[in-house]
């Protein structure tokens, strides 16, 4: 098989045919080279210069439907959808006539006609050679795209629809792509952020910090760490303060290969918590002031009242701003666990935190029976910050303070759940009140009439959470209660 001088002659790579390598002997044979087209996994045809198939292997069934019999002698335009034959039969003369090819031979995406008649993407990948030095023939390689072009619509589906802004760079920063909700928040074309660094894209141009965060994020990422922050973008009709992270995606050694930046907007849940930071120092600074009055006339009065019933009278009123000025502490604790910014998670050994939360509670407590065991695990390790003591002392305090019983026992149990690690609060009392689970321990809805009456149980379960827990309540059989807390244990390097 040789080749003929003319343009466009040989390759796409100017490599000649005949300079093909010869196998070693005896696999220099043609049979060997039918055997190889015959069990290769790519359907190949060959055209003539009149596009009639000349040869066609046993894969192509497996692309376009048809076996090779039903294609050799036949014309290639019965492969090709009805709108498309006029323009293949005159990019063929063209070639011919000039030797200019208008598409990329190396491989090229184009619609096939599948023998049941549906269209389907295939890859084609073209060589010229001659036969006997008088006959130009024309070779094709052919992928199905078909299972790639779903995976990439399904992909387009979820990177297309969704209300979060979503972005992919390359390891250096540079804009690969920009989700619709993105492109929209800013009125931007996709032309005009892809190819430019993350931080001098248009949604960082509002201040030097969100140029920073954004090359930062890039700097951290690329290193295959999880970068996220807050920080405020402009758009094209407002600005917004975004949820923004960067997420690294690595091959099997950890080495990052791609980011994804996100940014959820939390303008709006920025306000509301900025509003309810207000109100609550508001509420409690005056709240406070009026109840020590209160308390400090209800202690007077206690004190100079003669008449037994007036003082019991006062003293309930002393009793009452004491609750009340407790429940303030508490609501400030849960103030600082909601709207809290400098809460730094980290991994934390889950029994010394236990066994602080029962030593301080013993000393304080002496009459309640408090104990500590680990069933089917040693000291499991937790994502956590300096809340999680504080969420066990609630619970601890809970338990103890609702048990009317004369002996009234405590007990913590930490207990292996799988991939996350449970802790069981046990008590002796009568359990936790219907009312008192609405909202925490279910999911019925919070209302005038059904809500709990504490703010201790909120305090838990906001904490646990925003940890990626689970908060659950069980009634022990004979009376008592269990709280379950379920977390995600992390495994120890």
């Amino acid at each position: 098989m040789t080749n003929t001088e003319r343009p466009g002659s040989g390759d796409s790579n100017g490599r000649d045919g005949d300079q093909l390598a010869s196998p070693l002997a005896p696999y220099d044979e043609p049979g060997f080279f039918r055997h190889l087209a015959a069990n290769t996994s790519e359907g190949i045809l060959t055209i003539d210069e009149d596009s009639t198939i000349v040869f066609a292997n046993p894969a192509i069934k497996d692309v376009l439907g048809y076996t090779p019999d039903e294609l050799i002698g036949s014309s290639k335009m019965i492969l090709i959808p009805p709108r498309l034959r006029d323009a293949h039969a005159a990019g063929l003369e063209a070639y011919l006539r000039t030797g200019e090819k208008h598409i990329d031979w190396d491989g090229i995406e184009l619609p096939a006609l599948h023998k049941d008649g549906h269209e389907i993407p295939v890859l084609v990948s073209l060589r010229e050679h001659d036969e006997n030095g008088d006959s130009r023939l024309f070779t094709g390689l052919f992928r199905d795209l078909s299972a790639r072009k779903e995976r990439e619509r399904q992909f387009e589906a979820v990177f297309n629809n969704t209300y979060q802004f979503t972005g992919l760079t390359d390891v250096d920063g540079t804009v690969l792509e920009a989700n619709g909700a993105a492109l929209s928040f800013a009125g931007l074309e996709r032309s005009e952020v892809v190819g430019k660094p993350l931080w001098e894209s248009y949604w960082f141009q509002l201040s030097d910090r969100a140029k920073r965060v954004a090359r930062e994020a890039v700097e951290q990422a690329r290193t295959g760490a999880f970068f996220r922050d807050e920080v405020r973008v402009q758009g094209a009709e407002r600005t917004a303060i975004i949820d923004f992270s960067v997420r690294p995606v690595t091959d099997q050694n950890g080495e990052a290969q791609l980011l994804i930046p996100e940014g959820r907007d939390i303008t709006d849940l920025k306000l509301r918590e900025q509003h309810l930071q207000v109100i609550h120092r508001l509420l409690r600074h005056n709240l406070r002031n009026d109840l020590n009055i209160v308390k400090g006339f209800a202690e007077t009065l206690t004190e100079e009242l003669e008449v037994d019933r007036h003082r019991e009278y006062a003293a309930e009123i002393d009793a009452t701003a004491s609750r009340l000025l407790d429940a303030s502490e508490t609501a400030k604790t849960l103030a600082s666990a909601t709207f809290g910014t400098a809460h730094y998670q980290e991994e934390t050994k889950m029994v010394p935190v236990l066994e602080r939360v029962v030593d301080n509670f013993s000393a304080q407590n002496p009459e309640v029976t408090i104990t500590l065991a680990c069933i089917n695990v040693e000291d499991p390790t937790v994502l956590a910050d300096d809340r999680l003591e504080t969420a066990f002392v609630e619970l601890v305090e809970n338990a103890a303070e609702h048990t009317v019983n004369s002996d009234p026992v405590v007990t913590l149990e930490v207990c292996d759940h799988g991939t996350d690690v449970a802790v069981h609060i046990l008590d002796n009392g009568p359990g936790i009140p219907c009312s008192e689970q609405t909202g925490i321990f279910n999911d019925e809805p919070v209302t005038q009439i059904d809500h709990g009456s504490g703010l201790g149980l909120w305090l838990v379960a906001l904490v646990i959470d925003d940890y990626g827990g689970s908060l659950e309540y069980r009634p022990r059989d004979g009376g008592g209660s269990r709280v379950i807390v379920v977390l995600p244990a992390r495994e120890d390097e």
